[in-house]
């Protein structure tokens, strides 16, 4: 299912980000992987040093508005880091990186409603499905406002299902159906 946020944008499915993944030179993929499994813009990727690696956690130092936070860092991320290099070389600049997108999205054949950013919108939707908290998924986005992360969120029929069982399991009957509405006149 398709999760379309402002602008026509949509979070990347899973099954997209592995071919993406997968054509993807090592120089190019540790920057999808960035994106989509830190939650890093393009910018702060590609401002990334050795030094902001630590563990687990990455941190971001040329975040938007000049905000440094931390951010999680997987253990796919971390030996891409590692092999790749890409840390110790010469960066490419903002558009080459927009380039490569768009060459490495063609090559592994995804739709051009695919940016980026969408790689971005995969981090806070598996975090919101995994249960993190919306301040915590705010916190590691590098939102001031909760209500730039809430355009993250995505309808998920999934989240429904749940919903709906946490109402019916609180141990009280079913509502009662009345198909005379004189029940519900009082008569």
């Amino acid at each position: 299912m398709r999760r379309y946020i402002g602008h026509g944008r949509r979070a990347i499915e899973e099954h997209e980000l592995r071919e993406l993944l997968l054509g993807a030179p090592p120089r190019s993929r540790v920057l999808w992987l960035l994106a989509a499994d830190c939650g890093l813009r393009r910018a702060e990727a590609l401002g990334l040093e050795e030094e902001d690696v630590h563990g687990g956690r990455l941190r971001v130092r040329s975040g938007k508005g000049d905000v440094s936070r931390w951010t999680v860092a997987t253990g796919r991320v971390l030996a891409e880091i590692e092999s790749s290099g890409c840390l110790r070389r010469r960066r490419p600049g903002y558009c080459t990186v927009g380039a490569w997108f768009r060459r490495d999205r063609c090559r592994a054949g995804l739709p051009s409603d695919l940016s980026m950013h969408s790689l971005r919108h995969r981090f806070a939707t598996r975090l919101l499905r995994s249960g993190v908290s919306l301040v915590d998924i705010q916190m590691l986005m590098g939102h001031r406002d909760l209500a730039t992360t809430a355009v993250y969120l995505h309808a998920d029929p999934r989240r429904f299902d749940t919903a709906r069982r946490a109402m019916e399991s609180d141990g009280f009957p079913q509502p009662l159906l009345f198909p005379d509405s004189s029940v519900m006149e009082g008569r």
